[in-house]
Order: structure tokens, then sequence, then C-alpha cells
């Protein structure tokens, strides 16, 4: 009997796992990834330094080496002010904020036009057509005004 309840309950948690992770946003997954990314950069530096827990701790003025086994469980936001320190001590930028960051730019064509609504062609769907490609150029919007004249 305890088993059955045993093999039951894992399966409602295994369900019940599968509904939470079906239900977090495509954004929060991306924030929950950069987390453990970070906190897995963090770790790295802290091997390629031969460094412990302890001594990160020391380095930064901590007090309390829970904190530091937070920041390392993937679970902590970091703010700038902490990402500064870490590369401060550890020697790795974790901001890369120095870097230059291309600027996209994107150019909008937009254009107005007037459709004359025509008693013997009421489909004027061939016009907004036509009005969307005026001299083979994309238009990224069209503001159409329709009139009788």
């Amino acid at each position: 009997m305890t088993k059955t309840f045993l093999k039951i309950h894992i399966m409602d948690n295994n369900n019940l796992i599968e509904q939470l992770l079906n239900n977090i946003s495509p954004e929060e997954s991306k924030r929950i990834e950069n987390r453990m990314l970070m906190a897995a950069k963090i770790d790295d530096a802290l091997k390629a330094n031969g460094w412990k827990k302890k001594d990160l701790m020391e380095a930064l003025g901590k007090k309390n080496q829970s904190e530091i086994t937070k920041w390392l469980s993937g679970t902590h936001n970091f703010t700038i002010d902490t990402l500064t320190d870490l590369s401060r001590v550890l020697g790795v930028n974790f901001l890369n904020i120095d870097k230059p960051c291309p600027i996209i730019e994107k150019q909008y064509k937009i254009a107005t036009v007037y459709v004359k609504i025509n008693s013997e062609r009421p489909n004027f769907i061939n016009d907004m057509l036509v009005a969307q490609t005026i001299k083979g150029d994309t238009l990224s919007s069209v503001n159409c005004y329709f009139t009788n004249n």
C-alpha cells in the first residue's frame, strides 16, 4: 500500500512540475535562463581564481556566506552595483556596458493616398494594394482617405 501511494504521489508531483513549467511565459523563461547563466559565469570566475565562496565573501566585505550561496543558486536578480563589485574582485566583466551598442536604424515610408469611391468599381482593395507599392517602395504605413469626389 505504501508503494502505491508513493508512486501516485511522485506522478502527481511530476504532473505539477510539468504544469508549472508550461505556465511560464517566454519572458520569464528568458529571465530565469539569464540568472542561471550569470550564476554559472560567477562560479566559473571563482574557479578560475581558485577561490571558494568564503574567499569571495571576504573580498566583497560580506559577513554571511549564505548570500554568496544565493547568488550561485541561479535565482538571484543582481543589481548593477553587485555586478560591478563582482567584476572588480573577480577580474571579469559581467556587464559589457563599455562596448558600443549598435543602433538599429529603421526607415519608415509613409504615404497618404486618396481613393475615389467609384460606383462602377466598388471593390477598392486593388487600389489599396497599388497604394502600398507606389514606385516599387514597400511602405510601413498607408493613410487612406475615401472620397466621393
